[in-house]
């Protein structure tokens, strides 16, 4: 039975979904609002700009394709197809992405999609770039890569403002900013965590922790790295294998494990191999966690999403009675995709998911 939600509730919902907490109730009540079949190649990644109504999507057919995500309309297909596309981020400026290249180089391009204009070429890599985010609360970027890097830009500046060698580069490198863009967390060859203050991102990490023992030898690695919003205090690890890791960002404490079922990619641990296990796992975009980090959406392999409820992680933490758990997902959302979901992303202003493999799936209550 459908849950009976009043007209001013579902407002409030849409406008600020932290104000009420996305129990997994009201996540099995989602419903497909909007598809679209448009892409004839697998989506490779999703971004929303900072207003929550548009969003772009990058595709291995080569394409860009923005869309307003409130109307359910595609306004723009761009191409790139001489060096290709994945990572697609909006900046800080309305109009503006930066991508990174597949092929050829390993440039960062920055974009106007408005006028299909390039404003500048991020130079500084020279592997494939596996992480890509913008700055939050400002207009920088900043990314990783499998020359085992990561860097810091300014987007008038077309080298780094600062680089870090974090090693790695045989097993994967994957980062990401906590929701106050003051600390990158990178994970290192699939072996190791370790938190930078941005400030001093080229000094040793304030904190790191071995995941090793958490993995079996030849076992899966680091597909992608994340906080939890709203403030941070976790991490959640996505990994080749279709499992994703929890661990404290404060202690490096390994709490959860999040079961799921995906094939992992076969293959010795050599950079190569590396780089086609990541990518199988979609560098960790088929994993999403709602606005107020209470539900973890992740999409499989046969086309369905499956969420957990992690909400008791944070008040076993603070009780002091946490230890690790395995959690099973709460239930599973038929999204109608006809491949692996490949990205889900939850809008951080409304009450909004996208799910895509092939096609896409606009979720809504």
């Amino acid at each position: 039975m459908a849950l009976d939600y009043s007209a001013d509730l579902l407002d409030i919902m849409r406008q600020d979904p932290l104000k009420l907490a996305l129990t997994p109730s009201a996540v099995r009540e989602f419903r497909i609002a909007k598809s679209f079949s448009d892409n004839k190649a697998p989506v490779t990644s999703l971004d929303y700009d900072l207003s929550g109504k548009h969003c772009i999507t990058t595709s291995t057919d080569e394409s860009l394709r923005v869309y307003d995500s409130m109307r359910g309309v595609r306004e723009q297909v761009l191409y790139s197809k001489k060096y290709g596309c994945n990572l697609a981020q909006f900046t800080s400026q309305p109009g503006y992405v930066t991508y990174a290249s597949t092929k050829i180089n390993d440039t960062i391009r920055y974009l106007s999609f408005e006028t299909n204009q390039y404003v500048r070429y991020f130079v500084g890599h020279s592997g494939l770039v596996t992480s890509l985010q913008r700055t939050p609360g400002s207009s920088g970027l900043m990314s990783a890569a499998m020359d085992g890097t990561v860097c810091l830009w300014d987007l008038e500046v077309v080298n780094p403002t600062s680089m870090v060698k974090v090693g790695g580069k045989d097993g994967g490198v994957a980062a990401a900013y906590d929701p106050s863009g003051m600390v990158v967390a990178v994970s290192v060859g699939s072996t190791e965590v370790r938190l930078y203050d941005v400030r001093e991102i080229t000094r040793a990490p304030f904190l790191s922790w071995s995941i090793a023992n958490t993995l079996v030898p030849e076992g899966p690695l680091v597909a992608g790295i994340k906080f939890v919003p709203p403030l941070g205090d976790f991490l959640i690890l996505a990994m080749t294998d279709g499992t994703s890791r929890i661990w404290s960002s404060h202690t490096g404490e390994h709490v959860a494990t999040l079961a799921n079922t995906v094939s992992a990619h076969s293959g010795k641990d050599n950079a190569s191999a590396a780089i086609a296990k990541m990518s199988d796992a979609h560098l960790g975009h088929n994993l999403t966690v709602t606005p107020d980090g209470k539900t973890v959406l992740a999409g499989r392999h046969n086309g369905s999403v499956a969420y957990w409820d992690i909400s008791h992680i944070a008040e076993a933490m603070s009780s002091g009675s946490a230890g690790h758990q395995d959690i099973a997902p709460g239930g599973t959302l038929n999204g109608r995709h006809n491949g692996p979901v490949s990205v889900c992303a939850f809008n951080p202003l409304v009450m909004e998911c996208i799910t895509a493999s092939t096609s896409m799936a606009l979720w809504s209550l």
